[in-house]
C-alpha cells in the first residue's frame, strides 16, 4: 500500500514549468489539430473512452470524491481559455502519483495524487495542468504526429488508458507502444506539449484563486522524494526532471505575488478520506490516527479526527467512531463528510433508523445532492424501504441520467420488488453507459419480453433506446478502425 509511483498516461504529467514565455503569452493552438480531429469527434471520442474506463473496478465509485473532484476542477475550468466541451473528473483508486487527461475534457486523478499533495494549491497545480492539455488539444496534435509514423486506432488507445485502472505500471508501454511515443520525434512533441501546458497551466492556477508557488513546490517534493530511489517510476525514467525543471517552476511562479492560501476544509477532509480508506494498512491505520490527533489543532485536527472516525468504522469499534463522530457533526452541523460516514456507521450496526432520520433531514436540506441521495437510497435498500430506494432515485435521474451508481443501486431496488421489466430497462441503460451495448440489447429485449401489450409508451421507449444502441455500437466499430 505504500508504494508510490508516477506514470506516464496520454498527455499526463506531473509538472515540468518554463520560464520563456509570460503569464500572458499563450502559446498558439495550431491549426494542424483542427485538421485532424475535429471538436465534435474528439467529445465523442473522449465520451466513448470514459464509458469504455468507468465500467472497470479501478474507477473510484465514491460520490464524495466524485463531487469534490468536479467543484475543484470546475472552479479551475472557469478560468481557462479555449474550452470546447465540459469537463467530468474522476478518481482511480491506485497509490500511483498521477492524472491524466484524454479526449473531450475527461481528466482522471489518482488517490495516490491526492494522498500526496499537501496542499490544495498543489493538487490543483496538477488538474490546471492537465485542463491546459485538453484545451491546447494536445491529444489531436500528437495523433497527427503519431499518424505520420504509424496508425492510431481507438481500440489500442482504449486499451492504453484501460490499464490504468488496472495495471498503472504497464500504462505506460501500452501508450507509448500505441502511439509510436518510443521514437525521439514523440517524445520531442510530448516535452513541447509539456511545456505549453505548464504555461497554461499556472495562469489557470493564480487566476482560480490557488498558490502559483505549489506548482514548483510539488515538483521539488517529488524529485527529492525519489531521488537516490535504486528503481525509479517510469515516469522519472522517461522524463528527467532536472535542478532547472524546479528552478524554472520557483522563477516563473515569482511573476505573481507571494501570499498565504489556506486550504479549503473540504480538502483536508477528501485527503483523510483517501488516506484512511483507501492507502494505509487496515491492521495500523487506527493507531496512526489516535497518534496524529495528539498533534494538530484547527481545521487539521477536525479533519484528522474524520480520519479516526473512518478508521473506526472500518475496523468496527463502533461505539468509538460514534462518540466521535457526535463530537464532529457537533462543530460541523450539515456537512457531508461527516454524514455519509455517519451512514456507514448505521448501516453496518443495522441502526437504519437513525440513518433514515440523519439522511430524511438532509435531503429537505439539499434535495436531489449526489452524497445525499445515493447514501439515502442505499440505506433505503438496506433496511428493505424499496419503494423509497426507487422513489429518491427515479427522481435523482431525472437531473443525472448518466450516474452510474444510482442506476446500479435503481437495479437492485427494482429486482427486490421483482418488477422486472424496469430491472431490466435500467440494466439497459447501466450497460450503455459502460459501452456494453451487447448487454445493453439484450436487456432491452428481457424488459420488452414481461411488459404488458398495453404499455405502449415503455414499449416504444425500450424500442427507441435499442435503436440507439445499435448506432452507437456502429460507430464504436467504426472509430476502432483507422482514425
Amino acid at each position: 500500500m505504500s508504494k508510490k509511483s508516477v506514470v506516464s498516461l496520454v498527455a499526463a504529467a506531473v509538472l515540468s514549468l518554463s520560464i520563456s514565455a509570460t503569464a500572458n503569452d499563450l502559446p498558439d493552438l495550431g491549426a494542424s489539430a483542427l485538421t485532424v480531429l475535429s471538436i465534435e469527434k474528439e467529445k465523442r471520442l473522449g465520451d466513448v473512452l470514459f464509458n469504455e474506463m468507468r465500467g472497470h473496478a479501478g474507477v473510484l465509485k465514491d460520490p464524495l470524491t466524485q463531487e469534490y473532484l468536479n467543484t475543484l476542477g470546475n472552479r479551475l475550468v472557469a478560468h481557462a481559455n479555449d474550452v470546447k466541451f465540459p469537463f467530468t473528473f474522476f478518481a482511480i483508486h491506485s497509490n500511483d502519483i498521477n492524472a491524466f487527461a484524454f479526449y473531450g475534457g475527461h481528466i482522471g486523478i489518482h488517490t495516490g495524487l491526492i494522498a500526496e499533495a499537501d496542499t490544495e494549491s498543489q493538487l490543483a497545480s496538477v488538474i490546471g495542468h492537465e485542463i491546459a492539455h485538453v484545451t491546447q488539444r494536445h491529444l489531436a496534435r500528437r495523433q497527427q504526429a503519431a499518424a505520420q509514423q504509424t496508425p492510431l486506432t481507438l481500440a489500442g488507445i482504449v486499451g492504453s488508458i484501460l490499464l490504468t485502472a488496472i495495471n498503472p505500471q504497464a500504462a505506460l508501454a501500452g501508450v507509448m507502444a500505441t502511439s509510436a511515443g518510443a521514437s525521439q520525434s514523440s517524445i520531442n512533441f510530448t516535452r513541447q506539449n509539456e511545456q505549453e501546458a505548464d504555461n497554461v497551466g499556472m495562469n489557470i492556477l493564480a487566476d482560480a484563486g490557488y498558490d502559483p508557488y505549489a506548482a514548483g513546490e510539488f515538483f521539488a517534493k517529488l524529485q527529492a522524494e525519489f531521488r537516490y530511489k535504486t528503481k525509479p517510476p517510469q515516469f522519472l525514467v522517461t522524463h528527467p526532471l532536472p535542478e532547472s525543471r524546479v528552478t524554472d517552476a520557483r522563477l516563473r511562479a515569482h511573476q505573481f505575488e507571494r501570499r498565504f492560501y489556506s486550504d479549503s476544509l473540504d480538502f483536508l477532509l477528501l485527503k483523510h478520506r483517501i488516506l484512511a480508506r483507501y492507502t494505509y494498512d487496515p491492521d495500523i491505520v487506527v493507531e496512526y490516527y489516535e497518534d496524529l490527533v495528539t498533534k494538530l489543532k484547527g481545521n487539521k485536527l477536525f479533519a484528522a479526527q474524520y480520519g479516526l472516525a473512518l478508521a473506526y468504522v472500518d475496523n468496527e469499534f463502533f461505539d468509538k467512531a460514534e462518540k466521535l463522530l457526535d463530537q464532529l457533526s457537533q462543530q460541523a452541523p450539515n456537512n457531508l463528510f461527516i454524514l455519509d460516514t455517519f451512514s456507514d456507521l448505521y448501516t453496518a450496526k443495522k441502526d437504519f433508523k437513525t440513518a433514515l432520520d440523519k439522511l430524511g433531514h438532509a435531503y429537505q436540506l439539499r434535495p436531489n445532492n449526489s452524497v445525499v441521495t445515493l447514501n439515502f437510497a442505499n440505506v433505503a435498500i438496506a433496511s428493505g424501504n424499496y419503494e423509497k430506494a426507487i422513489k429518491l432515485l427515479e427522481y435523482f435521474l431525472l437531473t443525472k441520467p448518466d450516474d452510474l451508481i444510482a442506476h446500479e443501486l435503481l437495479r437492485q431496488a427494482y429486482n427486490k420488488t421483482k418488477n422486472m421489466a424496469k430491472y431490466h430497462a435500467t440494466g439497459a441503460e447501466y450497460f450503455a453507459l459502460v459501452s456494453n451495448y451487447t448487454k445493453a440489447i439484450q436487456s432491452a429485449d428481457l424488459a420488452l419480453s414481461t411488459l404488458n401489450p398495453e404499455n405502449t409508451s415503455e414499449i416504444s421507449r425500450l424500442e427507441a433506446l435499442k435503436i440507439q444502441f445499435r448506432q452507437r455500437m456502429k460507430y464504436m466499430q467504426k472509430i476502432k478502425g483507422k482514425m
